[in-house]
């Protein structure tokens, strides 16, 4: 439950700060910011409950680490699958790109790692 709210506040916030922040300075992006804000958010959100779920199991408590390495490598392999035709285009990402899709990023990831830590502490 904090998780899904946690999540759904940092999305709703930082989308709509990022954004007005775009508009106000006119600046124009080649990918849309909506997208790349809904798949950190449902990823970073799965990661969690399945991090959660697995650490109720007995049989996974010791194996933790390595989900969570798991889980984020295929959560850049699935980013890189759907967003290849921006990142993988023959045309080089400007700055303004790359830090718009890194910012998103960090914020999930800062959050994600949050609740990771406190499923550990609490184990």
């Amino acid at each position: 439950m904090r998780f899904g709210i946690s999540f759904s506040f940092l999305f709703a916030s930082s989308f709509f700060f990022h954004s007005t922040i775009l508009e106000h300075f006119n600046i124009n992006l080649r990918f849309e910011l909506f997208h790349i804000y809904s798949f950190h958010f449902l990823f970073s959100f799965i990661i969690c409950c399945l991090f959660l779920f697995f650490s109720n199991l007995e049989k996974w408590t010791t194996q933790l680490g390595f989900i969570y390495i798991f889980a984020l490598i295929t959560k850049l392999l699935f980013f890189s699958i759907i967003f290849k035709n921006f990142i993988f285009q023959n045309e080089i990402i400007t700055k303004i790109d790359s830090l718009n899709l890194l910012i998103p990023l960090f914020l999930f990831l800062f959050l994600e790692v949050y609740f990771i830590v406190k499923i550990l502490n609490d184990k």
